[in-house]
């Protein structure tokens, strides 16, 4: 909410009016802890700037509504989709409310919870260690912290002078105002600590997946940005996604690829916005293909070609489901590869598949037809990031199989040793 520039005129009856809006339920956008601050300044923005107006906001979460703070005259049930709402009609005081503080939207809670210190502490100690370490292998986009302290359990990822932060959603047993507390000590620290401007702070939640649920988009802003890893340069988008376009913890496998990729034909599955091309191609790759269901990422990956130069038609993107295609491939034995890279997502749903993708039980028969399109010599390079992801030992048998796992980890996340998994596989002689 953004204040307007001037309060509505108490005299002025002709600038009297409705307000209408539809503030996110907390479904697919957000959820009641990050939220309830938007209905909050909601309502302070209706009583400080829109005085004997009325106001009707279609809200979907009770909880959320009451936020608001304003006494609604009259509820009407509504439904969108299969989402149960209430249509409130809210009638606006004509004089503002007295507060010397001035409203909420205008005036955020200045100064941090006394915890919000160990915090700020341990982000800057992380980030003067590592930036040492980013500046000498010439990194610009890494991860500073990553639930290091369990009360303040976010991932924040530097890219350049912007920062991603992404909060995990906390179990139940936590008290979702503590949430609220520590979530606002995380959007005051961080600018002053990282050196960035609070409007370049990118905050998402990353809920914890039911089985079948997929994330969501957040956003609709489609700002890209460049940002520089490598020699290379990527599109980012910090704001519409849960993941940014850009795997930071896949930094070490692009690199394995592109030196393995020179001369050889390179086979992008899943490739999502193809920054793993971009290194085979700039390393040499004569041939590559890059493979993805969703015309959002291909565009992406299409852009991401043209920032490095790479084009022709020896570097094909193609729009099509991964698994029928390398079904259909390993049945008619072709093409063939040298390089190899199947990432495949953790679960998959779309309304262009049947059925559903799931990388545990599925990834068996996936990692046996990739492996049937290696040229002799050829390498495939399977990673996925499922935490207690287990191969089937069965591959192991078949196939020359190098868990990488550990050589392919980051010092930026060597926190977490299960940030991904990762493969070397051949073909046996």
């Amino acid at each position: 909410c953004e204040p307007l520039p001037s309060p509505v005129p108490d005299d002025a009856e002709a600038a009297r009016g409705l307000l209408v809006c539809n503030p996110p339920y907390g479904e697919r956008i957000g959820d009641e802890r990050e939220l309830g601050p938007l209905y909050e300044q909601l309502g302070d923005l209706l009583r400080h700037r829109f005085m004997g107006w009325h106001a009707a906001a279609l809200v979907g979460n009770p909880a959320l509504a009451k936020r608001i703070g304003l006494r609604p005259s009259r509820r009407h049930p509504l439904w969108n989709g299969a989402i149960e709402c209430r249509l409130l009609e809210i009638p606006i005081a004509r004089e503002a409310p007295k507060q010397e503080e001035g409203p909420r939207w205008r005036v955020e809670a200045s100064k941090p919870s006394p915890g919000a210190e160990g915090f700020s502490n341990r982000v800057a100690k992380n980030l003067k260690h590592l930036r040492k370490w980013a500046r000498r292998e010439g990194i610009t986009c890494f991860r500073v912290y990553d639930a290091d302290l369990p009360e303040y359990a976010v991932a924040v990822d530097l890219y350049e002078d912007a920062a991603h932060v992404q909060e995990y959603e906390p179990p139940k047993t936590v008290d979702p105002a503590k949430a609220e507390v520590r979530l606002r000590d995380v959007r005051l620290v961080l600018p002053e600590v990282l050196g960035v401007a609070p409007e370049e702070l990118f905050l998402k939640v990353r809920r914890r997946q039911r089985e079948g649920a997929q994330y969501e988009k957040q956003a609709e802003s489609g700002a890209l940005r460049e940002v520089r890893e490598g020699g290379h340069t990527f599109l980012v988008n910090l704001a519409d996604y849960v993941d940014t376009g850009l795997f930071l913890d896949h930094r070490i496998l692009r690199a394995m690829i592109g030196d393995e990729a020179r001369g050889r034909r390179f086979l992008n599955l899943f490739c999502y916005t193809a920054t793993a091309t971009v290194y085979a191609a700039r390393g040499g790759a004569r041939e590559t293909l890059s493979i993805d269901l969703s015309n959002t990422y291909l565009d992406w990956a299409g852009r991401n070609l043209d920032a490095n130069g790479v084009r022709g038609p020896m570097h094909r993107l193609l729009r099509a489901d991964c698994l029928d295609w390398l079904a259909e491939s390993a049945r008619a034995h072709r093409p063939r590869f040298d390089v190899i890279l199947l990432a495949p997502p953790t679960f998959s749903r779309s309304k262009s598949m049947e059925g559903t993708f799931d990388v545990q039980r599925d990834h068996a028969a996936l990692v046996r037809q990739a492996a049937s399109l290696l040229d002799d010599g050829g390498v495939l390079y399977f990673s996925n990031f499922l935490r207690r992801f287990k191969l089937d030992e069965e591959l192991a048998a078949e196939l020359s199989v190098e868990d990488i796992t550990a050589r392919t980890i980051p010092p930026d996340f060597a926190r977490d040793k299960r940030t991904h998994h990762a493969f070397r596989i051949t073909r046996r002689r």
